[in-house]
């Protein structure tokens, strides 16, 4: 396999890794900090023993990367506490807006009309979310998505930008700020080290989302964004925005609203429309 080919593979494996955190993160009994707590702790363990990085790296693109992130993990746990787990991830994928924009601006990548039209038709699905009537938690549940979404396309393009370097030094950087921020507001909200308790249940919950839902597909994200492009690795990835709310349908029961089905589909219908045109030009090329 040519490392292109072998790229694109490990970013659909990552994405239906991925996909299956919106099922725990809504059956684990733990609230939104506790829940990345220990998602992100399980995680650092878990690239420590997978990858035993000999060097960690501070540099700017690093840092920036790692504290994307960050915000990208809590407020996608967020958002997918008080909202549907189909607003959230679909809310989520809005990042081939950012990625277009700030891919040009930071990585001189090039703006192609398709790309401009993707992003006016996600523009179009966004909106249609938010002509449902939410309770105020859902409205901070799409807004923290959407944000997430904002962070992802930071996160995404800065470890391109870092591609000659050590990508997966941001993401065990990224899991320790969520580490000690999270306990910093389980602390600040509950003031008892008994809300860092446990039960058997979430912990299996946790271990797996650290270990499964972000350790191993983000060390396979990493890899493969050395050797594609940021935009083109956002778009290949949506399978989870596919998979997400089908798997929450069928094992938690919850079923998204028929806004979040029509505006989903226009985003994902759009991402995909740009996918096949891009990968045709490569072709070509």
């Amino acid at each position: 396999m040519t490392a292109r080919s072998k790229s694109v593979l490990f970013i659909f494996l990552a994405a239906v890794l991925w996909s299956t955190g919106g099922v725990f993160i809504k059956a684990t009994s733990l609230d939104a900090f506790q829940t990345s707590f220990w998602r992100s702790l399980f995680a650092s363990l878990a690239i420590l023993m997978l990858i035993r990085p000999k060097k960690l790296l501070l540099d700017s693109t690093t840092v920036i990367a790692s504290i994307a992130y960050m915000a990208t993990l809590i407020l996608f746990v967020l958002g997918t506490k008080l909202t549907t787990a189909a607003n959230a991830i679909l809310l989520q994928y809005t990042a081939p807006i950012y990625i277009l924009v700030l891919a040009h601006w930071i990585l001189n990548e090039k703006i192609t009309r398709i790309g401009v039209i993707t992003v006016a038709l996600c523009v179009m699905g966004m909106a249609i979310f938010f002509l449902d009537k939410l309770s105020p938690e859902g409205v901070i549940g799409n807004l923290s998505a959407l944000c997430s979404g904002i962070a992802f396309a930071l996160m995404t393009v800065f470890l391109r930008k870092n591609k000659g370097g050590e990508p997966v030094s941001a993401i065990l950087l990224g899991n320790v700020w969520i580490v000690a921020s999270c306990a910093a507001m389980i602390l600040v909200q509950h003031q008892t080290l008994e809300a860092f308790w446990l039960t058997p249940q979430d912990a299996l919950m946790t271990g797996y989302l650290g270990m499964f839902q972000i350790a191993i597909p983000y060390i396979l994200f990493v890899q493969a964004i050395k050797h594609i492009q940021a935009l083109e690795a956002s778009l290949l990835s949506m399978l989870e925005p596919i998979l997400n709310p089908i798997w929450v349908m069928l094992f938690v029961g919850e079923f998204p609203s028929l806004n979040a089905v029509i505006g989903g589909s226009v985003i994902i219908g759009a991402v995909a429309l740009q996918n096949v045109v891009v990968a045709r030009q490569t072709a070509r090329n």
